[in-house]
């Protein structure tokens, strides 16, 4: 559903009078369509509302929070603050999770430990993946909304599941955020 108010929807003819965070929404919007069409098993349900997208993540294995069942499908809302990309954009699931990082009550994620201007939609999903999969984990106080979850061992949690495919990153590796090589080494030429 896209609604009128959102420059999304408006057709980008001239591109010298929208703002850069509009572009850069529209871009966005495009990324997550290019990933949609890449992963098609894996991400579904696009919608854009007043600048807000949505999308549900599937084969991606997760305890549902309180309980010992594990969900592999999770409605997400992406959200880009107004003064995005300045500020990173915000990524809640509809039913929080038991991970450290989830808040238990908005599902906020806490993706970011240092923002960059690069972070996108992508990187936001890939950081998603890794997480709801226990292999991302940020145990710094300031970052932990759920402390009781600490304290579950590894075999409390369903095995990780596999990391989407990546479009400005095409190596994700197991982790889904480390490239499968090395970049080259710089050689010196003296």
């Amino acid at each position: 559903m896209t609604s009128c108010a959102s420059p999304l929807s408006q057709p980008m003819a001239d591109i010298s009078q929208t703002s850069p965070r509009e572009r850069r929404l529209v871009a966005e919007w495009d990324l997550l369509q290019s990933l949609a069409h890449l992963n098609p098993e894996r991400i579904g349900n696009l919608a854009v509302e007043d600048e807000v997208f949505s999308c549900t993540l599937h084969k991606t294995p997760a305890l549902r929070l309180g309980t010992k069942e594990i969900v592999t499908s999770h409605r997400l809302k992406i959200v880009f603050p107004l003064y995005y990309p300045s500020v990173p954009l915000e990524l809640y699931l509809k039913a929080p999770v038991a991970h450290p990082n989830v808040h238990p009550r908005t599902g906020f994620l806490c993706l970011w430990d240092k923002h960059q201007v690069s972070n996108n939609v992508e990187h936001a999903l890939h950081k998603t993946v890794a997480m709801l999969s226990r292999r991302l984990e940020n145990c710094n106080p300031v970052h932990v909304m759920q402390p009781d979850l600490q304290m579950l061992s590894d075999a409390d949690y369903p095995a990780p599941g596999e990391p989407l495919l990546g479009i400005a990153h095409p190596g994700i590796a197991a982790s889904g955020l480390i490239p499968d090589e090395p970049p080259a080494r710089r050689r010196r030429l003296s």
